[in-house]
């Protein structure tokens, strides 16, 4: 954590801890059960490179105010994780505190899990620091103090305290809540590592008069991180356990008793550096030689010191050192002020921020440096040694579609949520979620997920046509947002909102007899659906929006049009309401549809309505392990007898699937469209079937349109069963949290 020392007196400090006399040293022993140095490495080479920030919602002034119950804030929680997901950052270092365990086990356990869930929604792991040597020395339950105006940090608080830090013999006392949380949680895949104690020596500058003296802190410090070693070693968590050394940069020439117990413990080595470029390569350099172990930085950036993204985080980069820098949001920690604001007065925000990323309405402090992390995540987290494949040849797909027993890749390019349908005039119309046609981005980043601010998900619905699946050509965009409801209903929002931040998601086409229909979702410029008709048979504007405003934020609307001629409306995931026959409105109320039985949703997004022997057939899209963007990208589907339900349980359709659309070829045999979605390049499809992708979101999808071959047949009662033809498609993997009634791989093998 930030030491409470002025710009200037760095220098005096670093002389000084230089100068002050060594500890004794019987502290610096191993405690058993250190991860080797194969382990580790095996460990980290198999994870992404984690980048992030030292996190604590802008509405908590310290450790107590973000966890204690009555201020325990999930909304704000979730929705600063997002912003830091935006710019490619997937873990936090996230302190926690004794308190809170003390004063209602269950109830922390239980804000833990819901924190856990909001990160993993958002593709982000976490380091948790069970202790904390840093500020307040008196940490006390209850209501927090507000904000010393314009203070760094003026409220962040020690954990434990110092009455029980400085009694050897309380230390005891901390046992069950560290093997508390880390029993809970040893082999949660959420969690990054344990970082057992933050800079657990650190003497504040002498600002608290409880504060005890450096020899005794030291002292006291290093027998509590002996024996939480001690207490974690005997849980064996899952996740490596870790301690940064900080202060007087000497750890390796001359360390101190603490320093010597947090580098022979660490499993992952970590430091903190509030150095410019060249001082932090130096020390990476030196740690990296001298401990042979995967390096995270788990404090840097200060802009003052010129401890800066631009400069440091490349170098991170360069040696795969984990990042983490201090500070998100600019909030109640007010850790935009410099260390001296403790002994300098401010009486206005700084003209330099000296920590933080973002403002508190979720626009970056610089854009420059968001634009930074993002470009280096994903230059490092989706390598470019597996480019983009090129489709399968035109004389293959045609082979393929008359074969109808295996995956074909059809097209390349940047999409996401294929669509097709055939058209009027018997072609076959492909339509997405798209990147505009001149983004150089689909080259330079062919990887991108479309997800937060570096989406490159642009505003016009682009159309590919086929006559026959293999040789596509495109159309122009027929449809844009400009066309929909809310550039006419409120001009002034797409006036405000620059071109390159609008998104048009998951459009879909459908014939109606006369005319296209077009539906499609969007989180901006306006948070919107449209329901959109071309004026005649052709696919061209201009476009009509006969719902209006009524058309909401159905999420992911699609279209069902029933045997009696009746059209329905489908949206979320998952309510259902029948149109007006022109379009105009809801002909009646929507009705809540979806599984029984433990899964009571199709998951989360991408559902849609097919019917087979009578039987109406509801499909929707959720990941295997049941986390936001962790295992595989899967489709579900349920039974009905009428189309409102009641439907019956959740059954698997399909791995790799998820977003995908039924549609038959000339034939008459079924396919389902799929598409890249993943955090990391292609996995090759030998040997998936018996693959654990739960690490993070993984597909065997190469980045454009395949299709599926699909088998439909009837079960014994006249229920339709749908699964894959191709077997890496048909058969869910291990990592599929969902229990099915009887396993699926057993079914496809009888048939």
């Amino acid at each position: 954590m930030q030491k409470l020392l002025s710009i200037l007196a760095w220098a005096a400090f670093a002389a000084y801890a230089a100068a002050a006399p060594k500890a004794a040293s019987p502290h610096a022993e191993t405690v058993p059960g250190r991860w080797s140095i194969d382990r580790v490495r095996a460990w980290s080479d198999a994870r992404p490179w984690p980048v992030g920030a030292n996190f604590v919602p802008s509405t908590a002034i310290n450790q107590l105010e973000m966890w204690q119950a009555e201020t325990f804030d999930p909304e704000t929680i979730d929705r600063e994780l997002g912003w830091a997901s935006s710019t490619g950052m997937n873990a936090m270092r996230v302190f926690l505190h004794d308190i809170p365990w003390r004063e209602d086990k269950q109830g922390f356990i239980e804000r833990i899990e819901q924190y856990l869930t909001i990160a993993d929604r958002h593709g982000i792991k976490t380091l948790f620091v069970f202790f904390d040597g840093v500020w307040n020395p008196q940490p006390r339950a209850g209501r927090q103090p507000p904000p010393r105006p314009h203070v760094h940090n003026s409220g962040w608080v020690q954990s434990p305290g110092v009455a029980i830090l400085r009694d050897p013999g309380r230390h005891a006392e901390l046992e069950g809540y560290v093997k508390g949380v880390l029993t809970r949680f040893a082999d949660d895949p959420r969690i990054l590592g344990w970082d057992l104690f933050n800079e657990p020596d650190n003497s504040n500058g002498r600002k608290f008069a409880e504060e005890m003296p450096p020899d005794e802190k030291h002292e006291r410090a290093c027998d509590l991180l002996l024996a939480t070693f001690r207490w974690a070693r005997e849980v064996a968590p899952s996740q490596p356990l870790t301690v940064g050394v900080w202060g007087g940069f000497d750890w390796l020439d001359d360390p101190e008793p603490i320093e010597s117990i947090s580098l022979n413990n660490s499993d992952v080595v970590s430091f903190h550096t509030y150095d410019a470029a060249n001082g932090a390569r130096e020390t990476i350099r030196r740690m990296a030689e001298a401990t042979d172990r995967p390096l995270w930085c788990t404090e840097y950036m200060a802009r003052g010191p010129n401890s800066t993204f631009e400069g440091v985080l490349p170098v991170l980069q360069q040696h795969r050192v984990g990042a983490f820098n201090w500070g998100l949001v600019d909030g109640k920690t007010q850790t935009i002020y410099p260390w001296d604001s403790w002994t300098t007065p401010y009486d206005a925000e700084p003209a330099l921020w000296f920590h933080d990323v973002f403002r508190r309405d979720g626009t970056p402090y610089r854009s420059e440096e968001t634009d930074l992390v993002r470009r280096l995540t994903a230059a490092t987290n989706r390598p470019d040694e597996a480019p983009p494949a090129e489709a399968m040849s035109k004389a293959d797909i045609r082979k393929g579609i008359e074969a109808h027993d295996r995956a074909l890749f059809i097209k390349a390019g940047w999409i996401r949520d294929p669509y097709i349908v055939v058209g009027p005039d018997g072609d076959f119309y492909l339509t997405g979620t798209t990147s505009l046609r001149e983004d150089p981005r689909q080259q330079s980043d062919p990887y991108n997920t479309g997800l937060g601010e570096a989406s490159l998900v642009g505003w016009k619905a682009r159309v590919w046509r086929s006559s026959d699946l293999a040789d596509w050509e495109e159309i122009d965009p027929p449809f844009t947002l400009r066309d929909g409801v809310w550039a006419k209903t409120r001009p002034n929002r797409f006036k405000e909102i620059p071109e390159r931040d609008w998104r048009l998601w998951a459009p879909e086409l459908h014939w109606t007899g006369d005319r296209w229909a077009l539906v499609q979702t969007s989180p901006a410029p306006v948070r919107g659906a449209n329901l959109s008709l071309s004026a005649g048979k052709e696919l061209k504007g201009p476009w009509q929006n006969p719902m209006g405003q009524e058309i909401g934020t159905r999420h992911d609307p699609s279209l069902y049009k029933d045997d009696d001629g009746q059209w329905w409306l489908i949206y979320g995931a998952t309510l259902i309401a029948p149109l007006k026959p022109d379009f105009s409105g809801l002909a009646g109320d929507p009705v809540a549809i979806g599984p029984s039985g433990n899964v009571d949703k199709m998951g989360h997004e991408g559902c849609f309505i097919r019917k087979f022997g009578g039987k109406y057939v509801l499909f929707g899209t959720g990941w295997s392990t049941g986390r936001m963007r962790q295992g595989s990208y899967n489709l579900y589907y349920a039974v009905a007898d009428k189309i409102t339900g009641p439907y019956g349980p959740r059954k698997f359709a399909g791995r790799f699937l998820g977003h995908g659309t039924l549609f038959q070829d000339r034939a008459g045999q079924w396919w389902c469209t799929a598409f890249y979605n993943a955090n990391v390049p292609p996995l090759g499809g030998s040997g998936i079937v018996s693959r654990d992708l739960s690490a993070t979101a993984q597909t065997i999808n190469q980045l454009g349109t395949t299709i599926v071959p699909m088998e439909i047949d009837f079960d014994d009662q006249g229920e339709p069963r749908i699964r894959s033809k191709d077997p890496r498609y048909a058969i869910p993997g291990p990592d599929e949290g969902q229990e099915f009634h009887a396993t699926v791989a057993e079914e496809y093998e009888a048939r």
